[in-house]
């Protein structure tokens, strides 16, 4: 008669297993490539990357620029990175630009770079870099349940060199907030709705698109009770945590003496709502006329792939990811910013996971297309994190 497997075995079998075998793996390798090419762009590149007003703002942070700190840490001392430590440093305050993002990415290198005697700018590489360990150990488990443990394997390799993969390792919220909202998805597939509800409410607090996690795990929720709504239950009450946390950031804003997230936009950072459909126009107007960005290009591209992918996903995946992907594109499509009419759209893309599940089913099957993806990602990501370091628009 066999032993039956305690809790121990199970645990051990789970943390050694192949797919977080391959998730340190490829960990390893972009944390290692990514210190050697920056110290190589930054080496080999004539590029002015020190303190500037205008184009390389550092608000009153020191740059990281000396030693074995500003080899490993300065070349992530950029762009959205420097919001989120002045955030931390000295909280929301009326008339400032940082006050767009929402709390809990700041709040987290707040209380880490206390314990580590001031260092946010490391606290906040430290917080994302395990949040994308925890996201790429998460999409290998969702893919693997969705579409089989071959796909899975490829759609995590896609997820670890999508173009703008190097903002799961830089201080940015992008590899928290995946990592919560894959949670929640696991979490809700499985029928913990009320631990499902918190990480989503906590994606919310994350990344202002994370209230509208609140229809797909609102549709799973419904799905598993046969679409009946009546008799009203917590099950169904849990899913409006996402939203009731967006909202609780907004009333957050407005209670301190904020300006609204609207105006912060139009003044600060020269954005405003749009269809969907102008910021595509207006890049192809620019394009037309000369002045577009090889960035913006690429996010264009980077729109259409996305706008393929979900389309397909409402044919092959769960309806709650095409749901999700449908959502989170429409919202991240509907804004227009004159210089980069398609602003971040390319880096945006990467919150919509479950696309890298049709890439991995696909992948699998045949050995040239995964070199072409594997290949053309690993060009592109080479480029935009060059573009990054250099303090260049990489979306």
């Amino acid at each position: 008669m066999s032993r039956p497997i305690g809790a121990w075995e199970r645990w051990r079998a789970s943390c050694c297993g192949p797919s977080v075998r391959q998730t340190l793996v490829l960990f390893a390798v972009l944390r290692v490539g990514f210190s050697l090419w920056a110290g190589l762009v930054l080496t080999l590149v004539p590029a002015e990357v020190g303190p500037s007003d205008v184009s390389r703002p550092y608000f009153d942070l020191l740059p990281v620029d000396e030693g074995w700190a500003g080899w490993l840490l300065g070349p992530w001392q950029r762009f959205d990175t420097l919001h989120y430590l002045t955030l931390a440093r000295h909280g929301y305050q009326a008339g400032t630009q940082h006050t767009v993002f929402p709390p809990l990415y700041p709040w987290l290198i707040r209380i880490v770079g206390g314990m580590m005697g001031g260092q946010h700018l490391l606290a906040a590489l430290l917080i994302s870099n395990v949040g994308a360990i925890g996201y790429l150990v998460v999409i290998f488990a969702l893919a693997q349940q969705e579409v089989g443990p071959a796909a899975a394997r490829k759609a995590q390799v896609y997820a670890a060199l999508y173009p703008w993969a190097f903002a799961l390792l830089a201080g940015y919220s992008e590899s928290l907030f995946l990592l919560l909202v894959g949670l929640a998805f696991w979490l809700a597939l499985r029928g913990c709705g009320w631990a499902a509800g918190l990480c989503g409410g906590l994606a919310a607090l994350t990344r202002m698109q994370g209230g509208a996690l609140a229809l797909p795990l609102l549709f799973i929720a419904l799905r598993r009770r046969g679409f009946r709504v009546w008799p009203l239950c917590q099950d169904l009450l849990w899913p409006l945590l996402p939203v009731l946390a967006s909202v609780g950031f907004l009333l957050g804003r407005a209670w301190a003496g904020i300006e609204p997230l609207s105006a912060v936009y139009a003044t600060s950072w020269h954005q405003a709502p749009a269809f969907p459909w102008m910021g595509m126009a207006t890049h192809l107007r620019n394009v037309w006329v000369g002045v577009a960005h090889p960035t913006d290009c690429l996010d264009f591209l980077a729109a259409w792939l996305a706008i393929a992918l979900t389309v397909v996903a409402w044919r092959r995946l769960d309806p709650a990811y095409a749901l999700y992907m449908s959502v989170n594109l429409l919202i991240s499509l509907s804004h227009l910013r004159m210089r980069h009419p398609m602003c971040s759209v390319g880096r945006y893309t990467v919150t919509l996971f479950p696309g890298l599940f049709l890439l991995g089913v696909w992948g699998a099957r045949s050995v040239w297309l995964n070199r072409l993806i594997l290949y053309l990602s690993l060009l592109l990501l080479a480029w935009l994190s060059g573009q990054f370091f250099l303090w260049g628009w990489a979306g």
